[in-house]
């Protein structure tokens, strides 16, 4: 397959390869991603620290990303009220069409956009593959990267459970 506008140029690439051997290990602490949602409002990992989150890079014209929504819906409406978070980082180059896409199939959650797959966070985090999606404890702990469907509630589950244990004992 040729390199084309497909990719960003080997020395971003390079660099999110880089910063995901440094920082995105489990056990690492997620680093902070500061930037605007779809809607072109300002937002931050940060700002969710002491919920589980779950962060879903994802994108419209990603087949396996749009199948995990269903589930992901479910998810969010499961976790309702607890400290919980699933959030979005979108790679399509066109953001009205993730708003779009987004409304239509009911995406609720809030999603970063950073200009596309080809930069801003997806490059920064060294995404190769569509979905990437992090499992992140209520600390900012990065405690997976592999998982999606029953295995990710699951261990949403065990971790939204522990937080809430933790939140009650002194």
């Amino acid at each position: 397959r040729p390199l084309g506008n497909d990719f960003p140029p080997l020395g971003e690439q390079a660099e999110g390869a880089l910063f995901r051997l440094r920082h995105l290990g489990i056990g690492c602490t997620a680093p902070e991603i500061k930037g605007e949602d779809v809607d072109g409002s300002p937002m931050t990992l940060s700002e969710f620290r002491g919920k589980v989150v779950v962060i879903t890079f994802w994108a419209t014209w990603c087949g396996p990303c749009m199948a995990l929504v269903p589930g992901e819906k479910a998810l969010v409406e499961r976790m309702k009220g607890r400290p919980f978070v699933l959030l979005g980082v979108n790679g399509d180059d066109d953001r009205e069409k993730a708003k779009v896409v987004s409304k239509r199939e009911g995406i609720s959650w809030r999603s970063f956009w950073d200009g596309g797959r080809l930069g801003g966070i997806p490059v920064t985090w060294g995404v190769t593959g569509w979905p990437t999606v992090y499992l992140i404890d209520a600390k900012g702990i990065i405690r997976d990267d592999t998982l999606v469907g029953p295995a990710l509630d699951q261990a949403v589950e065990a971790l939204v459970a522990e937080t809430e244990r933790s939140a009650k004992t002194p």
